[in-house]
């Protein structure tokens, strides 16, 4: 097994994916190989923006009550109308934790490679013009589980 780590994000949370940022960005310092397959709800993290061009009526649904993008994800819990992910981000910044921008920088810093799942992308209709240009590919299951099969370290948020 390589000194690597994968991780799947689902959820598409602002809670979960500062989890899913300070464990790939600290394992990466490390020197581990890190690499994050985002699915489903986790495809909101990658988005620039909302898109409805291609979609199909239920696809511009879904994208209607989905997130914008990494800096517009709700809180697992507690999100109360979008006030609870505000609360949280002035309680980090007065705490100095580093934000979902910067985690998200320093994972781009450590080459912290991000998969976009293709069958969650055809489901949803993100189309790869509509994702930022940091993710690595679009990948299926199987080339996907082909890297987390050589991993110390297999993480699933």
């Amino acid at each position: 097994m390589k000194d690597k780590m994968t991780i799947i994000f689902f959820s598409g949370t602002l809670d979960k994916a500062m989890a899913t940022l300070i464990l790939a960005t600290t394992a990466a310092s490390m020197g581990m190989e890190v690499s994050i397959f985002f699915t489903f709800w986790g495809l909101n993290f990658l988005k620039k923006k909302r898109s409805y061009k291609k979609k199909v009526f239920m696809q511009k649904m879904l994208e209607f009550m989905s997130s914008k993008g990494k800096n517009d994800l709700p809180l697992t819990n507690m999100n109360m109308f979008g006030l609870g992910p505000w609360m949280m981000k002035k309680l980090m910044k007065k705490k100095k934790a580093a934000s979902i921008e910067e985690l998200f920088l320093l994972a781009k810093q450590f080459n912290v490679k991000l998969f976009a799942c293709s069958t969650s992308c055809s489901v949803m209709g993100v189309e790869k013009e509509n994702m930022i240009d940091e993710v690595t590919d679009i990948v299926g299951a199987a080339t996907f589980l082909a890297e987390a099969k050589e991993a110390k370290i297999n993480l699933f948020i």
